[in-house]
């Protein structure tokens, strides 16, 4: 399948392959042997016996005999020897314990410098504490390690790559059926997909009445593809890198919490996490949140919801024009009343004045009122235009107001 190698050289038309651990044989070797001669020293060396002056023991032998074996409370020793001016000599002692050598102790730590420096593997690398102090310094030494071992990850993602594109082509001539796979991102998460390669294109997406995509049905077999593969560090490392990055932003701008603060929380390694981080989209703004990161439904909702907003501002249009129409014919029906009232009161003056009056000056009155009809008749007739013009819909022919009959047309 795939073939990942480490160093290669050809030498006299001869391969030689070796790995990250070939050259550091040797210096291991001459580790486990300073190793193995320290232990043999310590070994060897007698233990530390107690030493004192002839009598101070006697009477107390089995005890002094025990004390490497038994945890006895105290030790007794004869206070009347003395150094012969009558000085009472100094208490037992245990000599000192074997010790090391320290030129055995050197060698051992320059075989383990030499296996870090065959390795490209330093303290850092290794998880060890060394002279950095900041977080920078460490990540820093780290990365020398990684310069030095590069070309081993490299191949390794050659072989991963080259292992991809054989899957790519046997994947549509395993999956020659209908079925349900499961998939798993970078994050660890899986996920359940459709497969139907019979259908003619690549990706089938299903959508609801609103347009939304809810379901896509997928068809390997369709389409060429090609494979990229990256080293670098796992999700896990860049998820605390994200976190630490971003905790030191929110740190100096707090407002940013109601931005993305849910992305805060989701790269947070406790258990609720991400269900706090779900609870905490729900207080940010809707406008701040991409596509991909609403839900279906929610996006369902928010169109009827739009679409409900559109239609309640034409009914509300509607019911402006309506009642602008009905103010209108309010204001002809008080005009319409008080032209009534005119004539009714200069039909009733001619009445008290007509006895008086003659001929000629009643034929002049009624010219007048006859003028004054006519003049009224031509205003109403031209009302309808108007209206006609300023509003935007036409009422129907049994709410336009009639004049009474009796009165001249």
């Amino acid at each position: 399948m795939g073939r990942g190698v480490g160093n290669e050289f050809e030498v006299d038309g001869r391969i030689y392959i070796s790995g990250l651990v070939r050259n550091a044989k040797d210096a291991q070797r001459m580790y486990n042997y300073w190793v193995s001669q320290e232990a043999e020293m310590l070994a060897l060396a007698p233990k530390a016996p107690f030493i004192g002056y002839g009598g101070q023991f006697e009477g107390y032998e089995d005890k002094w005999k025990t004390a490497n074996t038994n945890n006895w409370p105290y030790l007794e020793v004869n206070p009347d020897v003395t150094d012969g001016q009558g000085a009472v000599l100094p208490l037992p002692q245990r000599a000192q314990p074997p010790m090391a050598s320290s030129g055995l102790l050197q060698a051992k730590a320059g075989a383990s410098e030499d296996i870090k420096s065959t390795t490209g593997q330093y303290n850092a690398s290794l998880g060890m504490g060394s002279n950095e102090r900041s977080g920078k310094a460490i990540l820093a030494r780290q990365r020398e390690g990684d310069v030095g071992t590069f070309h081993y990850g490299d191949n390794l993602t050659r072989a991963v790559r080259h292992v991809a594109r054989q899957l790519v082509d046997l994947i549509p001539k395993i999956y020659d059926t209908q079925r349900i796979a499961r998939i798993i991102g970078e994050d660890g998460e899986t996920k359940m997909v459709k497969i139907n390669p019979d259908q003619p294109q690549p990706v089938n997406k299903i959508v609801n009445e609103q347009g939304i995509v809810i379901e896509k049905i997928y068809n390997p077999g369709v389409g060429k593809y090609d494979v990229v593969a990256t080293t670098g560090p796992g999700y896990a490392t860049k998820r605390q890198e994200a976190l630490e990055a971003m905790a030191q932003l929110l740190q100096g701008n707090p407002q940013l919490w109601s931005v993305a603060g849910d992305l805060f929380v989701k790269n947070m390694d406790w258990p609720g996490a991400q269900e706090m981080s779900k609870r905490f989209a729900k207080t940010i703004d809707p406008k701040f949140l991409s596509d991909g990161d609403e839900d279906p439904a929610l996006q369902a909702a928010q169109q009827q919801i739009q679409a409900m907003g559109a239609e309640m501002e034409q009914m509300y249009q509607m019911i402006q024009n309506v009642g602008k129409s009905i103010e209108m014919q309010d204001l002809e029906r008080k005009d319409f009343e008080a032209q009534i009232k005119a004539y009714d009161a200069e039909t009733k003056r001619i009445a008290a004045v007509q006895a008086g009056m003659t001929e000629e000056q009643i034929q002049d009155i009624a010219m007048g009122v006859v003028a004054a009809a006519m003049e009224s008749q031509s205003m109403m007739n031209q009302m309808p235009e108007m209206r006609e013009e300023s509003m935007p819909m036409e009422m129907p022919p049994e709410q336009q107001m009639m004049p009474p009959q009796g009165m001249p047309q």
